[in-house]
């Protein structure tokens, strides 16, 4: 595949393509001008190159706009045959371009890809001050569609694509000492297909088709900011943050090969946010009611899989930081099916409840970080030392939950750390705090596996023994424990146990 560094350098291209209003008068030649500023400046290590340039009356025609960047033995090629710019005549400038923009990228692991973009009833509108420019964008339809790949084992034929339909969006771009942009594009629809056949001749076909999405957000940088450098995007200098969303999706799944795979993946409605500044990174995404049915030559039988709710969230420094900054890791995987056909495989007797499982993980805290970890250098570096590269300074764990097999576990907790403090825990900073974990169900759960023979009637008295010793019985077939670290000392249930 191609590396991202390669995908960056025509990212700002693709993104005035679909990007989209003040009321200032701006001329044809202004927009141009921006238009090369823009390129130069986010696509600085690429070389960007016209043909004629025809600027007559209140037209500018530019014939032959190429990109062409080459990092690290890996290269991206974009032409634009023909890009048009307007006078209005009311202080706007109209924008077309070539109904085709191809596109090629190589890598340094032999793979080419040979791309298009085509658009068509595309409207793009330009307004405002060449220092700060709006566009408006609709379209009927862009198709970006994969012509030719080839790889290392030949090359893959078919048809790979997807298509953005009833686009409608703006944008708007300022420069200056800071540079400024937002955007706010939506497609009512998308389209996609892959019906490929590889060089072994396995053939692979996925349909799909999302019901509405929308994208949204704001970034700003120093005009001098390299974006090719991961250490200085991420360094606290470029601030960005966005979302989006998606409606409900539906695909259909056939492989035809030494395996055959046949079957149909749904998904309700979905989130997606990011931001990105001085406190670091974070993501969050969210989906509902995901299902997958699936048959294989390999399965006696079908795999049936839902979940009524995922969702996984991040927050992490990735820059040195004066003062603790938040950070948080949580997952949600919720209401998760399987079918009865899979239940018997681990399960013959139907020993276990079979209903649907949950597991909740929400931990935040603060920590301050002492190195970039986007150098890679000093990432290599760290990989080789134990330890946090930084301070802790609070961990929270605001939930806990894992509901499954007739087995139920609630568990909270927060601590703090001390940092000069590494000898009392070697090799961590001494805690402070509390956690309580709620457990229902245990003693079932292991009578089930001793029926099912997962475990040998004599090997389940450890496990018995182990929450005799650390819980205290808080009802039929629950109990709870509080474990305590205070002043190096640690006690369950108030019982010292070092």
């Amino acid at each position: 595949m191609m590396t991202s560094k390669a995908l960056r350098a025509s990212a700002c291209l693709t993104a005035v393509m679909l990007a989209p209003a003040a009321h200032a008068d701006v001329t044809a030649q202004q927009v141009w001008d921006a238009w090369q500023a823009s390129m130069t400046e986010y696509a600085a290590t690429a070389q960007i190159t016209t043909g004629a340039v025809d600027a007559s009356g209140d037209t500018v025609t530019v014939t032959d706009f190429a990109l062409n960047s080459d990092i690290e033995g890996d290269t991206v090629n974009m032409t634009i045959p023909q890009i048009v710019f307007t006078d209005a005549g009311d202080g706007t400038v109209d924008i077309t371009l070539s109904d085709t923009v191809p596109v090629t990228f190589t890598t340094g692991t032999d793979v080419d890809v040979e791309m298009s973009i085509r658009q068509t009833g595309t409207v793009i509108k330009a307004s405002g001050t060449p220092e700060a420019l709006n566009y408006d964008v609709a379209a009927d339809q862009y198709v970006i569609s994969v012509d030719k790949l080839t790889g290392t084992e030949g090359t893959i034929d078919g048809d790979m694509r997807v298509a953005l339909n009833g686009v409608k969006g703006t944008s708007t771009m300022v420069t200056g000492d800071l540079q400024e942009s937002s955007y706010d594009l939506a497609a009512s629809t998308v389209d996609l297909l892959i019906d490929i056949t590889a060089p072994d001749a396995t053939s692979v076909m996925i349909s799909g088709k999302v019901d509405g999405i929308a994208s949204a957000g704001t970034s700003s940088a120093p005009a001098d900011l390299d974006f090719t450098d991961p250490a200085a995007m991420f360094g606290g200098a470029y601030v960005a943050k966005g979302s989006y969303t998606s409606g409900p999706s539906a695909y259909i799944i056939a492989v035809d090969g030494t395996t055959t795979v046949n079957g149909t993946a749904t998904s309700g409605p979905g989130t997606m946010s990011y931001s990105v500044g001085p406190e670091g990174l974070a993501y969050d995404i969210t989906t509902s009611d995901v299902a997958a049915d699936l048959t294989s030559s390999e399965m006696p039988f079908p795999f049936k899989l839902a979940a009524s709710s995922y969702g996984f969230a991040m927050t992490t420094p990735v820059a040195p930081t004066d003062a603790p900054v938040p950070f948080k890791l949580a997952l949600d995987l919720s209401g998760v099916t399987v079918n009865e056909e899979i239940w018997a495989m681990v399960d013959p007797s139907a020993a276990l409840p079979h209903d649907p499982a949950t597991i909740k993980l929400d931990i935040t805290g603060a920590a301050q970080l002492d190195v970039p970890l986007m150098d890679a250098e000093q990432a290599q570096a760290l990989a080789m030392e134990p330890g946090f590269p930084g301070k802790i300074e609070s961990l929270s764990l605001n939930n806990l939950t894992v509901d499954a097999v007739g087995l139920n576990v609630n568990g909270t907790g927060e601590f703090t750390f001390d940092n000069a403090d590494t000898t009392t825990f070697p090799g961590m900073p001494r805690p402070d705090g509390t956690v309580t974990i709620d457990v229902a169900g245990a003693n079932a759960l292991i009578d089930n596996l001793i029926t099912m023979g997962l475990i040998p009637a004599e090997q389940a008295m450890m496990p018995r023994m182990m929450l005799g010793m650390f819980a205290k019985p808080v009802g039929e077939d629950a109990v709870q424990s509080v474990i305590e670290v205070k002043d190096g000392q640690v006690m369950a249930n108030g019982q010292r146990i070092r």
